[in-house]
């Protein structure tokens, strides 16, 4: 939690997510990538606008589910932020040759007040997924913990075993591979790599970005 102190740190929170400011050396760099449109100037001068945001301007692009957020990815690795540069910030969440993907847009955000739900439980649950959602919430730190455990708990598998993740708690568990688990509960995606924070700004300005790839 951030003290009164430290206030200043914040440019936007909500029940979702807090977005520091852009150059303040402190909370984990999260992005999203975005499709840019052959007829306007490029986003990263624009913005982004979630798709309710777009529908309600008739703007048609081209997707069939709305929705009021802006999907962000949370980090692949739980490991010390390296803070030297922006680029070795996006590397200690992400990996190398991150920061060379185009079309993508970075913020910042406090982990502790910043929340992760599981993305597979929107392709599983289509109409219910927001109250199957809302069971998958954690804060980014509580998120980036059980990422760490499951690595360990990943080197330990056996061969007659399989990997499956918990879509509500982000654990990995281990079962003999001739058990037939509901797959509406355990997916075999890596949770760290289907995972999702949730913005609600209806439109992402540019001065929110830490960095954005054209």
């Amino acid at each position: 939690m951030y003290h009164d102190d430290l206030q200043c740190d914040i440019m936007y929170q909500d029940d979702l997510v807090c977005i520091l400011r852009p150059n303040v050396k402190k909370g984990i760099i999260v992005c999203t990538n975005f499709t840019q449109p052959a007829d306007m100037d490029s986003l990263c001068n624009l913005g982004l606008k979630t798709g309710l945001k777009l529908q309600q301007e008739g703007i048609d692009f081209g997707r069939s589910r709305i929705h009021p957020y802006i999907f962000f990815r949370a980090p692949y690795y739980s490991r010390h932020i390296d803070y030297t540069s922006v680029e070795t910030e996006i590397n200690s969440s992400y990996g190398e040759g991150q920061i060379k993907n185009k079309h993508t847009v970075y913020i910042r955000v406090d982990p502790d007040n910043t929340f992760v739900f599981s993305s597979e439980i929107r392709v599983k649950y289509f109409d219910n997924s927001q109250q199957f959602l809302d069971l998958s919430k954690k804060s980014l730190s509580a998120y980036l913990k059980i990422i760490n455990k499951n690595k360990t708990t990943i080197k330990n598998v056996q061969s007659e075993q399989q990997i499956l993740y918990n879509l509500f708690s982000s654990e990995v568990k281990l079962f003999p591979k001739t058990w037939s688990l509901d797959d509406l509960i355990f997916n075999k995606y890596p949770i760290e790599r289907n995972s999702e924070i949730l913005v609600s700004i209806p439109h992402l300005t540019p001065d929110y970005f830490v960095l954005c790839a054209p």
